[in-house]
C-alpha cells in the first residue's frame, strides 16, 4: 500500500501543482511529499469532512524553499470507522491555485485473535498401549519361522529338494525381517 502523496509544485509554470497517484488509497497513515520545482512557495494542505473523521494533519500551512522538498504528514485512526472516502486538497499561489486529490481509506486489517486456555500448557500422554498386542508381538518372527519350518516339510515331502531349500531360505529371511521391524 502507497505511505506516500507525491506532490509537484512549480513544475511547468509558477504556483502549478500536480498530484500523483490520483485517487490515492491507504490503509494506514502516510505522508504527503511536497517536491518544489521552481521559486519558493507557500503551501496549504486541507483534508475536507469526511477525510478529517479519520485522518489529521499537524500542520497544515507549509513554505516549501526553492527547489526544495517538505514532508507533511497525515495520520490515519479509523477506530472502528469503515473504509472512507474523502479529498485532500492542497492549495498554493494564495488560493489562485488548487489540486484536489480524491482519498479512499481502506478498513484496517484486523489482527486474528486466538483463544488461548490453560489446557495449552497441560502435557498429554500418549495412549497405553494394548497388552495384548505387546505380548504376541515378539512372537511375531517365531510364528514366521514355524509357519516356514512346516511349508518347508510339506515341499520336501510333495515335491524336489530344490524347492524346499527356496522355501526354508524364503521363511528365513521373513522371519529376520519381522525381527528387525520390531526394533
Amino acid at each position: 500500500m502507497a505511505r506516500t502523496l507525491s506532490v509537484d509544485l512549480n513544475r511547468d509554470r509558477i504556483h502549478a501543482v500536480e498530484a500523483e497517484p490520483s485517487p490515492f488509497e491507504t490503509d494506514e497513515s502516510f505522508a504527503v511529499e511536497l517536491e518544489n520545482h521552481g521559486r519558493a512557495s507557500h503551501v496549504h494542505v486541507h483534508l475536507d469532512d469526511a477525510l478529517s473523521r479519520v485522518a489529521s494533519l499537524d500542520e497544515g500551512n507549509r513554505y516549501v524553499t526553492k527547489n526544495g522538498t517538505e514532508v507533511v504528514p497525515v495520520s490515519v485512526d479509523q477506530d472502528g470507522v469503515g473504509p472512507v472516502d474523502g479529498v485532500l486538497e492542497v492549495v498554493t499561489g494564495y488560493g489562485a491555485e488548487r489540486v484536489e486529490i480524491p482519498v479512499h481509506v481502506l478498513e484496517p486489517v484486523t489482527p486474528r485473535v486466538v483463544d488461548v486456555d490453560e489446557s495449552l500448557g497441560e502435557v498429554h500422554r500418549r495412549a497405553e498401549p494394548d497388552p495384548l498386542g505387546e505380548r504376541l508381538r515378539p512372537a511375531a518372527p517365531a510364528g514366521i519361522a514355524v509357519v516356514g519350518l512346516v511349508c518347508t516339510v510339506l515341499a520336501v515331502l510333495f515335491s524336489s529338494d530344490l524347492v524346499a531349500v527356496g522355501v526354508a531360505v524364503l521363511a528365513v529371511v521373513c522371519a529376520g525381517g519381522a525381527w528387525w521391524t520390531l526394533d
